[in-house]
């Protein structure tokens, strides 16, 4: 694994398995005394301190626009049966911005959680005292999943200035525990104070740990009864483009609890046996070897070719339940004969011609096997929203189902992962999966393996523009077509996928660039109920501020628009964390410009390409007849930067939107 790649590997935590008293299940509440760990949340003062008075601003700690002076909870899931969560935050505001601090969101589920007890309250300079009630708070939902309904309480503290303290708290009380929560220690402000206690249920086996904790300010004690996580002066995590996930960007604690007090390497190796006989379980022989009937293969195949082969078949011919159509989703909907969501084997799968992604990806291990390769059920996280930890001892952080596959006796260095059901080509899964660690199952126990990053000539976007001028109405019509091959569309198609026809319709205008200053005709995105097909696009639109009309005697024009994906920008000159992309890719603009009766071309320098560790940019102009033709080259090869490079990372970037801004000129054409 490159040392480029290694920046998407979280840090291993220091996890720390409570006592016999706390993991045992049914064991007895001892009559403790005062816990070591035990505090207090309560309201703060209602008046500001002349501490509190006396700070300003310092931009060097990240405080330009306020502090937060007291970040503490309890969470408190002792009975097994309910959990309390107590939270207090009080911070002083320095700006205007820094009133965002004042943005309260309480997350829970419709129907199960309870607020039990609120306050709010904003100090002002002067002294003046502005309450927040209860009933301030507005329910938005945020989503909904298996019938329940998960919402947030909002609400903005009133009349906040600069200088103004607030000060912020509630009891929350919600049915059973979740069984893995984590608590951001570190904020986008510095935290002075950050207290949090957990008081798990004794009867299961609980663990903790920090995370990224490293050079900061943070300690944990326990006692036989919770866990007490303490900061102090701990520096903000601004907001930086391209930054980790907010779980592998700042310091945070996880509590969990687990199947057993095993250690790491005997946990992840029942997990391995477990999966191993659930994937073997489930192909059985029989259907399997009818399913081989089928597969026409290449005479004197290799097993890879021979892979490949069955992979396409199983593309072509199974449908992903997990992937459906919002019509097709309605379709299943409306029938009162919809089978059940899980099969339970192979057979169940090849007879109804469908299967959600796990079962696919378990279809394929069988067929694989069958074929005579090793094949083994991998396990990964998306890496935008977490890293895979090794340290976590929890299946619950893994989001995706994929296999290996090699011949019998290579190396790992030659196991080629893939995901059936994704629509993507053998060899290829999910972006957001790709550069990180995952979990491989076999016979003998796990390994942890780096799931490889697409190849960026691979990731392919060719897109043709035409562009006239309408000089009577100041307007540009355009027309694009664009065809995007594997990761490049992905996320985009299977959004698409997913919405109904009206909603469809409108996302698409959104992505031909439909906007005040754009008016979109036409917008299609053929072969969408195609989950194998490549994501193509289609446009026509009009620019309807052009201001391009004939009493001009020059007219300078960009090239630039929605065909366009806007490069990254960095124009901070520091940088305090890693950088890291979506995938590696290629992007290819072939671009024709119509000059309009009684203009031509007056010429326009091409700029010079621009070389760098981290990509490639080249632009081609060259006048024809009818106008201008360009063509624009940028292909992005890192999925990960450290911070150490981010300087030269910034240069490519810079340079590259020096050259996109680059205009066509036009002027009067010659005679009378």
């Amino acid at each position: 694994m490159s040392g480029v790649l290694r920046l998407l590997v979280a840090r291993t935590p220091t996890f720390i398995l409570l006592t016999a008293a706390l993991s045992v299940a049914g064991a007895p509440v001892p009559a403790w005394a005062a816990a070591k760990t035990a505090i207090e949340i309560v309201p703060g003062a209602k008046s500001i301190s002349p501490e509190e008075n006396a700070m300003t601003a310092d931009p060097a700690r990240g405080s330009q626009h306020g502090t937060i002076l007291v970040d503490e909870s309890v969470r408190d899931e002792s009975t097994g049966t309910e959990t309390n969560l107590f939270r207090h935050v009080r911070a002083k505001i320095f700006s205007n911005e820094g009133r965002r601090l004042g943005d309260i969101e309480i997350d829970h589920v419709r129907d199960r959680g309870l607020l039990k007890k609120w306050w709010g309250f904003t100090l002002l300079p002067d002294g003046t005292v502005l309450e927040t009630k209860q009933s301030d708070l507005k329910e938005q939902e945020l989503a909904s999943s298996r019938g329940r309904a998960y919402v947030a309480l909002k609400t903005s503290l009133p009349g906040i200035v600069p200088g103004s303290v607030i000060d912020y708290g509630y009891v929350l009380q919600e049915p059973g525990f979740y069984s893995t929560t984590r608590v951001d220690i570190q904020r986008e402000a510095p935290v002075k104070l950050f207290r949090c206690r957990w008081v798990p249920y004794i009867g299961a086996t609980a663990s903790f740990g920090l995370l990224h904790t490293e050079g900061l300010s943070v300690t944990m004690t326990r006692d036989q009864r919770s866990v007490l996580v303490t900061g102090a002066d701990l520096p903000a995590v601004l907001d930086e483009p391209y930054m980790p996930p907010d779980s592998e960007s700042r310091a945070s604690a996880l509590f969990y609890y687990r199947r057993s007090g095993s250690k790491p390497k005997d946990f992840w190796d029942l997990e391995a046996q477990r999966l191993i006989r659930r994937a073997t379980t489930f192909t059985k022989e029989k259907p399997i070897a009818q399913a081989m009937l089928s597969i026409k293969f290449p005479a004197g195949a290799d097993l890879m070719t021979k892979l490949r082969a069955a992979y396409d078949w199983a593309s072509v011919t199974l449908r992903n339940t997990t992937r459906r159509t919002a019509e097709e989703a309605e379709a299943v909907r409306a029938d009162d004969k919809e089978k059940p969501e899980a099969w339970k084997t192979a057979q169940d799968i090849l007879a109804a011609g469908e299967g959600s992604a796990r079962d696919l990806d378990f279809l394929f291990f069988g067929l694989a096997r069958a074929l005579g390769a090793e094949a083994f059920p991998v396990l990964a996280a998306d890496r935008t929203d977490h890293y895979f930890n090794p340290g976590f001892l929890s299946i619950e952080q893994f989001d995706w189902t994929l296999v290996a596959v090699k011949a019998k006796g290579d190396p790992d260095d030659k196991l080629v992962f893939v995901d059936l059901g994704s629509g993507l080509p053998f060899g290829e899964i999910p972006w957001w999966l790709a550069g990180s660690r995952a979990f491989l199952a076999s016979a003998e126990g796990h390994r942890v393996v780096t799931l490889p990053v697409s190849d960026p000539r691979k990731n392919v976007s060719e897109t043709h523009v035409k562009i006239s001028f309408n000089l009577d109405e100041g307007t540009s019509p355009f027309t694009t077509v664009t065809d995007n091959k594997v990761q490049r569309g992905l996320s985009a198609r299977w959004r698409l996928r997913g919405l109904g026809p009206e909603e469809r319709a409108k996302e698409l205008e959104n992505y031909c660039g439909a906007s005040g200053d754009i008016e979109v005709s036409k917008a299609q995105a053929p072969n969408l109920e195609d989950a194998t097909a490549d994501y193509h696009l289609k446009c026509e639109g009009s620019r309807m501020n052009s201001n391009f009309h004939r009493d001009l005697g020059g007219y300078h024009f960009g090239f630039m628009g929605p065909w366009v994906e806007e490069t990254p920008r960095f124009t901070s000159p520091t940088r305090t964390q890693n950088v890291v992309f979506s995938y590696p890719r290629i992007d290819h603009l072939i671009l024709d410009v119509e000059a309009p009766p009684g203009f031509v071309p007056s010429g326009a320098q091409t700029p010079p390409t621009v070389e760098s560790a981290f990509g490639r940019y080249a632009l081609l102009i060259s006048v024809t007849p009818e106008g201008y033709h360009v063509e624009r080259l940028y292909a992005l090869t890192a999925v990960a930067v450290l911070v150490k490079d981010y300087d030269p990372l910034r240069q490519f970037f810079e340079e590259v939107a020096r050259a996109d801004a680059t205009s066509l000129g036009f002027k009067r054409a010659p005679g009378p």
